[in-house]
């Protein structure tokens, strides 16, 4: 059978990257096709690519509901509602795809990344290996199965297959920062941004539930306490720096005249635009955000957020250029002890910083110290994290 017009320009369009341009053909040749199986999976599957996980879910079970046996149609519907955080369901969907096309590296990889999201580690492994026993040099496999086995304790076996993923050229910055974090290679002065945007991408969806009930997360309210007692300006223009899904936003917007918020994630951007606390949003990184606004603010607020960051000199730099005189700079930091150095990457591949470094820092950029406050942050396998609370002033 001929396909409908434009489907043809639209598919090679896709093919070459051109998402914006082929978009529309796939749209004008739904209205006169409606049911046409190809441009519903591509268009859907294209939805994922941008990030718009419930229009592809629609679209797929809409292309799923002509040919319910399509292997690849299947396979992309699990991607998206694993990015949907529904990984029960993506699991599903992945094993229907298997069971139409089982010896299917990609879907056996995508079914361990679901199963290590609803930590299932033994489970995932098994898939991984099984991936990899098709596709031996799948770099993608090899990730997850040196992630899966780090979640099993089997931390040699873990360096291995990451220092075997190393020379396949995919994700290398980010399998350089988990080796560096396990002792193996020199620890970066921050964490590759596309690991944490990945990371919290994949998170974005029961981000809050996680850290709120499972890990007993309280900075938000300790932070913002400290800035209370700091006796912040009235009306306030206050920046949200790494703000994830919001939950600082209730917390600083009877504070705010103005209310910003910046992170690297865009799925965690829209979770904190579905609060309503924030006057605007900005995906971006915090220290070229606030490098590009001087004198804006009156409060920066940093929540949990240079635990990816090791070297604070560049922020500190455009945190002193984007906070008005006498205005608060206010932020969460996990602790490390100062014989430790300035800072250090741990294996949770977060930074902790000692005490006189922010302090040097603080100086430096011309800052004066009004609180330091020493406290439990979270918790990390049922123990308790250290962590300091700074409230510092602008000079």
């Amino acid at each position: 059978m001929k396909p409908p017009a434009h489907f043809d320009r639209a598919l090679a369009l896709h093919r070459e990257g051109r998402l914006a341009e082929a978009e529309p053909l796939y749209r004008r040749v739904l209205r006169s096709a409606p049911t046409h199986f190809d441009t519903l999976h591509l268009l859907g599957a294209l939805c994922g690519q941008t990030d718009r996980f419930d229009e592809a879910l629609q679209l797929l079970q809409r292309a799923l509901a002509q040919k319910p046996d399509s292997a690849p149609a299947l396979n992309n519907l699990g991607n998206t509602l694993g990015n949907l955080g529904r990984h029960r369901e993506a699991v599903q969907a992945f094993e229907r795809s298997l069971a139409v096309r089982p010896d299917d590296a990609k879907a056996l990889r995508n079914r361990g990344t679901s199963l290590r999201a609803l930590e299932r580690p033994e489970e995932a492994l098994a898939s991984f290996d099984a991936a990899l026993a098709l596709q031996p040099d799948y770099p993608e496999a090899l990730i997850g199965r040196a992630e899966a086995l780090l979640t099993l304790h089997r931390r040699a076996q873990a360096i291995e297959a990451f220092q075997k993923a190393l020379p396949l050229g995919k994700d290398v910055d980010q399998i350089r920062y988990a080796l560096a974090s396990l002792g193996v290679g020199e620890a970066p002065s921050s964490a590759p941004p596309a690991y944490v945007e990945a990371l919290f991408d994949m998170y974005a969806h029961n981000f809050d539930q996680h850290l709120v009930q499972r890990l007993a997360y309280r900075t938000p309210e300790l932070l913002v306490a400290e800035l209370r007692a700091a006796q912040p300006p009235e009306s306030a223009c206050i920046i949200d720096l790494g703000c994830g899904t919001g939950l600082c936003g209730p917390l600083l917007r009877p504070l705010a005249r103005q209310l910003v918020g910046v992170d690297l994630s865009g799925l965690m951007l829209a979770k904190a635009r579905e609060g309503g606390a924030y006057d605007e949003l900005v995906h971006g990184d915090v220290a070229a955000t606030l490098a590009a606004r001087p004198l804006a603010f009156d409060i920066a607020v940093a929540a949990d957020v240079f635990v990816y960051i090791g070297d604070l000199a560049a922020v500190f730099t455009a945190a002193a250029a984007a906070v008005r005189p006498g205005g608060l700079f206010a932020f969460s930091v996990e602790a490390c002890q100062d014989d430790a150095g300035d800072f250090r990457l741990g294996a949770t591949r977060r930074y902790a910083h000692a005490l006189p470094y922010l302090q040097r820092l603080a100086a430096a950029h011309g800052f004066t110290v009004e609180r330091t406050q020493h406290s439990v942050i979270r918790k990390e396998s049922d123990e308790g994290v250290a962590g300091l609370l700074l409230v510092l002033r602008r000079a």
